[in-house]
């Protein structure tokens, strides 16, 4: 397995355990403020977080505390971001309100049928073939995630149907990584991707009447915002954006599927739930899985 691979896959690993944290955050937030606010903010600290990391990083390269450098094409970059942004603000949204209609393993599950959706939406538009082994440890994969929800499996709700609508829109967020980062920066596009998110929930929560502004409101979900922000949305989708250059969408999406697994853990660590016999084998198929698949694609 090359370096770059590795580190495509490090990136991705991490994200996976920062969104399994997330759904926590988003039900705590998104109660305590609505959910066009919650995503408002969070967008705003994580455009902080990026920010930081783009003058860090051509402080780096040019010694200088710069946000574009001179051979960057600046119109090129906010035009790929914006169109990104669009679908990855409808994908968060619709996330949010699911997540605040069902329970955190539902939508830990019904997310990682991203699995599923990643190579069905690239075989059909794009004639993109996906190999039979492949398709095999998706299959174990989702069998594992399966296995872990299998306690909350109680019946098809609302929230449950929002966030199938947010799986299909990250979906395609995903394909659309590889397709509009080949000529621009990814910090950049990270970045002006959640100012588009940022902007178009704020319209929309004045449009809903959430009172965004309520400070009152705003501080009882300081922590939640904090962390769906700075990590959720500016360090994980900033290292999805990294790790994707390295590893292709089908194979990103099973490891980035494992968030489904962490937020289950972090259930077990922050709420107190627990993890029965047939769940920690759900854990340890879907890992195996994951982990066969990155030995077979450099192998078969």
């Amino acid at each position: 397995m090359q370096k770059k691979q590795l580190k495509g896959i490090a990136y991705l690993l991490i994200t996976a355990v920062i969104w399994g944290g997330a759904f926590i955050s988003q039900f705590f937030g998104g109660r305590a403020i609505g959910s066009f606010s919650f995503n408002g903010y969070r967008s705003i600290f994580g455009c902080l977080a990026i920010a930081f990391m783009i003058f860090f990083d051509n402080y780096n390269r040019v010694h200088k505390f710069i946000f574009f450098r001179k051979e960057e094409n600046v119109k090129l970059t906010i035009l790929n971001s914006f169109w990104c942004g669009v679908v990855l603000y409808l994908a968060l949204i619709t996330q949010q309100i699911g997540v605040e209609m069902t329970d955190s393993a539902k939508a830990g599950l019904i997310a990682s049928l991203e699995v599923i959706c990643v190579p069905i939406i690239m075989f059909i538009v794009y004639k993109r073939k996906v190999r039979l082994v492949t398709w095999i440890f998706i299959l174990t994969a989702l069998l594992g995630i399966t296995m872990l929800s299998l306690n909350s499996l109680t019946g098809i709700n609302k929230g449950d149907l929002w966030v199938l609508a947010s799986t299909v829109l990250y979906s395609i967020t995903i394909i659309q990584i590889p397709m509009y980062i080949n000529s621009i920066d990814p910090l950049k596009f990270s970045f002006f991707r959640f100012v588009m998110v940022g902007l178009l929930s704020f319209i929309c929560a004045f449009i809903f009447k959430e009172n965004p502004f309520d400070m009152t409101k705003v501080k009882s979900a300081i922590l939640s915002i904090i962390y769906s922000g700075v990590l959720a949305s500016g360090v994980a989708y900033t290292f999805q954006v990294l790790g994707q250059k390295y590893c292709e969408p089908v194979i990103a999406t099973l490891i980035v599927s494992l968030e489904g697994i962490f937020a289950a853990i972090f259930g077990w660590i922050i709420l107190g739930q627990s993890l029965n016999i047939v769940q920690i084998i759900g854990i340890i198929i879907t890992f195996i899985s994951i982990v066969l698949v990155q030995i077979t694609d450099n192998h078969v």
